[in-house]
C-alpha cells in the first residue's frame, strides 16, 4: 500500500507541474564531464574536465531539494558517465529519500563492480549498446565494453525492480545488425529503443545515416517490433524516425539541465552546448524563472528545434495531454520496486 500511495502522489505531481503550474518535471544532472569512453556518435571526451571542477555530494543534494520543491519528479544522471563519480550510490539514495523516480543512462564499462551499490536506489536504466560485438567496442573506443554491457544488463535482469532499457544509437557500421541487436535485448530481459545517432559537423559525419538509409532501417526497426521483439520505441515515433517528419519536442517546457559545475540550462545541442543558459544553481530561482515569459518563449521556440532524436524527446512529442498519460500509466515504465529490496 505504501508502494502504491508513493506511486500516486508521484503521477499527481508530475502531472501538476505539466499542466497546472506549467513547469518542468524532468531534472537531468551532470555529476562529472569526464567519461571512460572515446564514442564516434559524441564528442564530449574530449572536453577538458576534472574531478576538482565538479559539484559536491552535499550541493547536488542541494539541487535535488530546491527542484523537488518546483515540483520536479523525475531525476536523472548522465554526463560524461555518472559512475565515474565514487559517490553515485549516495547521489541516487539521497533522490529516492526525497521522492524522485530515478533513472540513469550510462555506458556500462563500471557498472558490473557497482551494481550491488548503485541498483537498490535506481527504478530506470538506460544502458548504451550501438552494436554487437566488435562493432559495439569500436563505435565506442573501448575493447571488451559489448561484454561489459552485457554482463551489467544480465544483472539487472536478475535484481528485479529496476526498468531496463537499451539505446541503440543507429550509424552505417551497425545497419547490418538490427536483428541481432533486438535479439540480443530480449535474450537479456531488457527493452530497446533506436534512435538515429545525430551529426556533430566535422566529428562523425562518416557515420550519420542519410535520408535513404535512415528510411530502410528504420523500415525494418519496425517490423522488428511487428513481429514481437522487445522494441519499445512507440510506432508513432518510429515512423517519424522512418520519414525524417518535423515533431513538437515539449522538453524546452518539461525538463530543466544542470552541468556539472551547477549551471542551469534548457536543452543542449548533440555537442552538449547548452541552448539556453540560465545561471549557477545557487541563484536560479525555479518559481520565477518557470513562470517568466522568457522561458515560456524559450519553451515554444523550442518546439520546432527537431536538432536531437533522442527516444525520450521523441516519447513525450506532439501532444502532452496524450502522451504523459502513456507514460504515467505504462506498467513497464512505472513498474512497482520490490517490497524485499532495501527501502522497498
Amino acid at each position: 500500500m505504501r508502494i502504491k500511495a508513493a506511486k500516486a502522489r508521484l503521477i499527481y505531481q508530475t502531472a501538476r507541474n505539466a499542466f497546472v503550474r506549467k513547469a518542468p518535471f524532468l531534472l537531468y544532472l551532470k555529476p562529472t564531464a569526464r567519461c571512460n569512453l572515446r564514442c564516434k556518435s559524441c564528442n564530449r571526451w574530449q572536453e577538458d574536465s576534472a574531478a576538482g571542477d565538479e559539484l559536491s555530494l552535499p550541493e547536488i543534494e542541494e539541487i535535488l531539494r530546491k527542484f523537488r520543491r518546483a515540483g520536479c519528479t523525475v531525476f536523472t544522471l548522465w554526463g560524461g558517465e555518472p559512475t565515474i563519480r565514487r559517490d553515485l550510490p549516495e547521489m541516487l539514495a539521497a533522490a529516492k529519500r526525497m521522492g524522485y523516480r530515478t533513472s540513469m543512462c550510462t555506458n556500462g564499462l563500471l557498472l558490473p563492480r557497482k551494481a550491488e551499490s548503485v541498483f537498490p536506489n535506481l527504478d530506470v536504466l538506460l544502458c548504451s549498446l550501438d552494436g554487437v560485438g566488435r562493432t559495439h567496442d569500436e563505435f565506442r573506443g573501448v575493447d571488451g565494453l559489448f561484454d561489459k554491457v552485457t554482463e551489467a544488463l544480465r544483472i539487472a535482469a536478475s535484481r528485479g525492480g529496476c526498468y531496463t532499457k537499451i539505446w541503440a544509437g543507429v550509424h552505417r557500421n551497425n545497419l547490418h545488425e538490427l536483428r541481432q541487436m533486438a535479439e540480443h535485448a530480449g535474450s537479456l530481459g531488457a527493452g530497446i529503443e533506436f534512435f538515429p545517432i545525430a551529426r556533430i559537423a566535422g566529428y562523425n559525419d562518416e557515420l550519420v545515416l542519410d535520408a535513404d538509409q535512415r528510411r530502410e532501417a528504420f523500415g525494418r526497426i519496425i517490423d522488428l517490433k511487428r513481429e514481437g521483439l522487445p522494441v519499445r520505441n512507440p510506432l508513432r515515433a518510429l515512423r517519424i524516425l522512418r520519414h525524417s517528419r518535423p515533431f513538437t519536442c515539449n522538453f524546452g517546457r518539461i525538463a530543466i539541465f544542470v552541468d556539472h559545475q551547477g549551471n542551469v540550462h534548457t536543452c543542449e545541442d548533440p555537442a552538449g552546448a547548452p541552448i539556453r543558459d540560465w545561471c549557477n544553481y545557487r541563484e536560479f530561482d525555479p518559481d520565477t524563472v518557470f513562470s517568466s515569459r522568457e522561458f515560456e518563449q524559450t519553451a515554444e521556440r523550442l518546439k520546432r528545434c527537431n536538432i536531437c532524436t533522442l527516444p525520450c524527446m521523441l516519447e513525450l512529442s506532439g501532444n502532452l495531454s496524450l502522451r504523459l498519460p502513456e507514460l504515467l500509466f505504462s506498467p513497464e515504465r512505472w513498474e512497482e520496486r520490490s517490497a524485499s529490496r532495501p527501502g522497498g
